[in-house]
Parts: C-alpha cells; sequence; structure tokens
C-alpha cells in the first residue's frame, strides 16, 4: 500500500516535469531581462563621466598641488 502510494507520486512528478510549463518558459526569460537590465545599467551619460571626473580630480589634485608647491618651495630656496 506504501509502495503503491509513493509510486504514484513518483509518477505525477515525472509527468510534472516532462510537461512544459509556464515556470520553465519564464526561467528561460529571465536571462534575457537580465542582460537588458545590465546593458541599460551601464548607460553612462555625459554628465555621469563629468561627476566621476571631477570626483578624481578633487581627491588627486590636492596632492598634486602639495608635492608640486614643495618642490617649488624646496627649488626657491635650495638652489637660488
Amino acid at each position: 500500500m506504501y509502495n503503491n502510494r509513493r509510486v504514484q507520486e513518483d509518477l505525477e512528478r515525472i509527468r510534472r516535469a516532462n510537461q512544459p510549463s509556464e515556470r520553465l518558459r519564464e526561467t528561460e526569460e529571465i536571462p534575457q531581462k537580465r542582460n537588458d537590465a545590465k546593458s541599460a545599467a551601464m548607460r553612462l551619460t555625459f554628465k555621469d563621466i563629468l561627476a566621476m571626473t571631477i570626483a578624481v580630480l578633487s581627491l588627486v589634485l590636492p596632492y598634486v598641488f602639495l608635492i608640486g608647491g614643495a618642490a617649488v618651495l624646496f627649488m626657491f630656496l635650495f638652489l637660488r
């Protein structure tokens, strides 16, 4: 009795697995949607690039000025 019920459950699982379902179709569409979302997220406008450039310059430029100023001061004081 227990064995027969288990066989019936297994057969039902096999039937469900072999049927083309909506779920299977959805899983095939998911990678395409992800690629579309990635490409939409990767589009950079001029303002985005400008903002990134300004951010990098605001981090680097003070150190460039500091080192350049120290070099000029060194040359002015010691190499006269």
